[in-house]
């Protein structure tokens, strides 16, 4: 038993407590209580409490603090919170714990007894069917989210049947908007130009997460710097979903000109599947209100019928944008009328040009500074441009917005013939003011135009009138009689054995689908509740070893955090019987590595390869730079990547998965995680790894190249019955040969492949299979160079490495190879 094999050993006990203890106990306290005491509102031994106006209520109990609050507060799933915990946290809704309000209520700053941890609790103060929609779109929107640079939902609680509570990570820098337009008086520090461009970089990337990255489109409909939440680092979080709206990807949403289905999750049975074949149950929304804020929403918002698209929160984005170069609000009745509204004033200044004027005044002096404010004014102009099509997407944006991206942005064109974003003509001296764009008119009153207040959080524009929560509305609703329908937020969650059975056919052959890390894959259908579903079922082998318990405790605890539309999402577990059980949502398709194998007529088309190494890439971005932790997957390999109907790739394995904690003071480097040894499979792992143990991202890197070569070249990357057993190895003496690329092609393409792609990703995938780390590139490189930016590419394409340096650096796997040929394996 080697060292890394002793010390799981050791904490097998804990193991057995954290697969065991910990899931079954959060999973039966959210499934059983949201049932039936949220459904059914009645609930033994629930507690009774008098607030300070002795209105008397009923609590309902809280998820089990031994698994809900341990998951919860390792950045695990949402758990219902009880509402005496919330009571106490805020002090009895103590109108000193404030922190913001606005037209759905407000929101509470409160310590949560049961762990002394600080967080917002949101309280949605109106009745009716609008403001239950807004309860129920936020918590689906947020419950099972999962990106750095969006702020986490921590659970929910409903009070009475009729009180909706959502519950937040607290952001102690409070919103954007308080730092940005905050008073000379006020005692806030001025944000500096770096904090700025780290704000927006990260509000793109959190629209980019929801617009590209998730099995469904999300909408946010409302973004703006009141929504733009700061942490201790001050890294951009957004926050407020009660606008959101969901799109299927199959829907177009750059043309807001075409008739698009825009869904909304259903009240009475809301469900966030992952699979892209899932039977959502979506009902169709009326999209002909306007939704969102005076000063933030695009033109085509006011037209008749408008509907929401991805390109409407791009407009949303450039105002924010501009709103931090410029230091000015998006609507300030301050201003002459010519001003009032900040975009018109911009887009005049441009064709002045005279776009640096606008720069906000406090911000430094200095020639670089002034290079780069202009070129996110210019950008901020490119995104909120009259016509949608015109609008860059997130994607775009994120990549323009990356460090040393200083190329020449898209020519602006002359403001002067469009139309003003709004035109304010006064109608009589009542204070009413009419508002006319391109294609309608409204009219508001003035004080719908009061949306940036300083000190506003979670403000949503739709209603004006502010809301207070007086003495006798704590724990005593005066809304309306009829009880809130709460959703069933489909969790990850315990199956029993007698279930898995089912699925399975008691483990029958036939139902074998695929043999995977650690054990086998049995495919089947499942009745979630919601319906039958396909899944996969992963069954470990050698139940009794005490490194696998520990590994299986560790994936499910990895997959339960993250969300991706190409990765793998958690059903549940079991672990009856002693047995090691996981289900995932399955796509009845292939490994990605049976498309290697075969020798038969299934030869992967060259459109479907190169649409999966750009998948495949996204997903391990995101692991790597845009969760909340650093993910080491450790062990991509062509036999983790799964492959759907349609040949969409999700990659899952990450029973050997690291999470690394960010260090935000350094930079936001990384903690390095080392061990005694390598784990993961040979072939797809890079020397320095094997060599000294240490997870990195360039060890994914790395790993991830080898699959690009698999596809590209049609070979497994460790193959005994060919000369050079290693595929890097094949590549390297081809280069070293001055051979083309072209050589390494799969026979099996018959020629049908676009060469310069063929180029790109051959070479892409000789650069991640550089010897030496530091010659590989970045993931954000990666899908720069896989969007067609060969210009990055030819950067690491000069870097080659000589036949004695790669040997030794390579040792220690051409000694194993020297191995296995001498024990004829092959």
């Amino acid at each position: 038993m080697d060292v890394d094999e002793a010390v799981l050993a050791a904490e097998e006990p804990r193991c057995r407590v954290t697969a065991r203890k910990t899931v079954r106990s959060y999973v039966r306290g959210m499934v059983g209580r949201v049932l039936s005491c949220l459904r059914c509102r009645s609930c033994g031994g629930t507690d009774r409490f008098r607030d300070s106006s002795g209105m008397a209520f009923e609590d309902i109990a809280g998820v089990d603090e031994d698994g809900g609050r341990k998951l919860a507060s390792s950045g695990g799933s949402p758990r219902i919170f009880s509402y005496s915990e919330l009571y106490i946290g805020t002090n009895g809704f103590s109108d000193k714990e404030v922190l913001g309000s606005g037209g759905f209520g407000r929101v509470y700053r409160a310590v949560l007894p049961s762990d002394g941890t600080t967080a917002a609790v949101k309280c949605i103060a109106s009745h009716g069917d609008r403001f239950e929609k807004s309860f129920l779109a936020e918590l689906a929107a947020v419950a099972r989210l999962r990106h750095r640079n969006l702020v986490r939902l921590r659970g929910w609680c409903v009070h009475g049947g009729q009180e909706l509570l959502l519950v937040y990570d607290y952001m102690s820098n409070r919103s954007l908007d308080r730092l940005l337009f905050a008073p000379p008086s006020a005692k806030v520090p001025v944000l500096s130009w770096e904090r700025r461009r780290r704000i927006v970089a990260g509000l793109a990337a959190a629209l980019f997460y929801l617009h590209e990255q998730l099995d469904t489109q999300i909408i946010h409909r409302d973004v703006k710097t009141s929504n733009v939440m700061l942490d201790t680092e001050y890294n951009a979080r957004l926050g407020d979903f009660g606008l959101a709206r969901w799109l299927e990807h199959a829907v177009c949403a750059d043309d807001a000109a075409q008739p698009h289905l825009e869904v909304s999750p259903s009240p009475a049975s809301l469900r966030l599947s992952s699979s892209a074949s899932a039977n959502y149950q979506f009902r169709l929304m009326d999209t002909s209100r306007i939704g969102g804020t005076i000063g933030y929403l695009p033109p085509e918002s006011f037209q008749r019928r408008a509907i929401g698209t991805a390109k409407s929160d791009v407009f949303s984005f450039g105002i924010v944008l501009l709103e931090v170069t410029t230091g000015r609000r998006a609507v300030d009745l301050a201003y002459p009328d010519d001003e009032i509204f900040m975009l018109d004033w911009v887009r005049r200044l441009s064709d002045e040009g005279k776009l640096l004027n606008a720069a906000d005044g406090k911000l430094p002096d200095g020639a670089s500074a002034l290079f780069d404010i202009g070129r996110l004014i210019h950008l901020g102009l490119l995104c909120s441009l009259h016509d949608p099509k015109a609008r860059p997407t997130m994607k775009w944006v994120v990549e323009n917005l990356s460090d040393g991206c200083s190329g020449d942005l898209p020519h602006l064109p002359s403001f002067v013939a469009l139309p003003k974003y709004i035109s304010l003509t006064s109608s009589s001296d009542s204070g009413i003011t009419n508002i006319t764009t391109d294609s309608t008119v409204a009219t508001l009153s003035k004080p719908v135009y009061a949306t940036a207040a300083a000190d506003t959080i979670y403000h949503t524009a739709e209603d004006g009138r502010s809301s207070s929560r007086s003495a006798d509305s704590v724990g005593h609703s005066r809304w309306s009689s009829r009880s809130v329908a709460i959703p069933n937020v489909d969790m990850p969650r315990e199956i029993s054995y007698k279930e898995i059975v089912a699925i399975t056919n008691d483990f029958s052959e036939s139902q074998v689908v695929a043999e995977l890390d650690f054990g086998t894959g049995y495919g089947g259908f499942w009745d979630s509740g919601h319906g039958r579903v396909h899944v996969l079922v992963k069954r470990l082998g050698m139940k009794t070893c005490p490194a696998l318990r520990v590994r299986f405790a560790r994936e499910l605890c990895n997959l339960a955090k993250l969300r991706h539309r190409n990765l793998v999402q958690l059903r549940g577990w079991c672990t009856d019987h002693g047995e090691m059980l996981v289900v995932y949502d399955y796509s009845p398709g292939s490994l990605l590595s049976h498309y290697l194998i075969r020798r038969d007529d299934a030869v992967l088309p060259w459109r479907q390869r190169y649409n999966i190494v750009k998948a495949l890439a996204s997903a391990i971005l995101y692991l790597h730079e845009e969760w909340d932790e650093q993910v080491i997957h450790r062990n991509i390999t062509s036999s983790a990547v799964f492959l759907d109907p349609d040949l969409n790739p999700r990659l899952g394995s990450f029973a050997l998965a690291e999470f690394l904690s960010r260090n935000e003071h350094q930079g936001g480097h990384h903690v390095v995680v080392s061990s005694n040894s390598a784990r993961g499979i040979f072939g797809y792992m890079s020397p320095e790894y094997m060599e000294t143990g240490e997870a990195t991202t360039m060890a994914d890197i790395y790993s991830f190249g080898v699959v690009v070569l698999e596809l590209v070249t049609g070979t497994m990357a460790v193959d005994g019955r060919l000369p050079e057993v290693l595929l890097v190895r094949k590549v390297q003496l081809l280069e070293q040969l001055n051979r083309p690329v072209e050589n390494l092609v799969d026979r099996r393409l018959d020629g049908k492949f676009d060469r310069r792609e063929f180029v790109r990703l051959a070479t892409l995938g000789i650069a991640c299979t550089r010897s030496d780390p530091a010659a590989r590139p970045t993931m954000k490189k990666i899908m720069s160079i896989l969007d067609g930016n060969d210009e990055v590419l030819d950067k690491f394409e000069q870097r080659r490495e000589s036949t004695e340096d790669w040997q030794t650096r390579n040792a220690a796997n051409l000694a194993l190879v020297r191995r296995f040929q001498a024990l004829g394996i092959h």
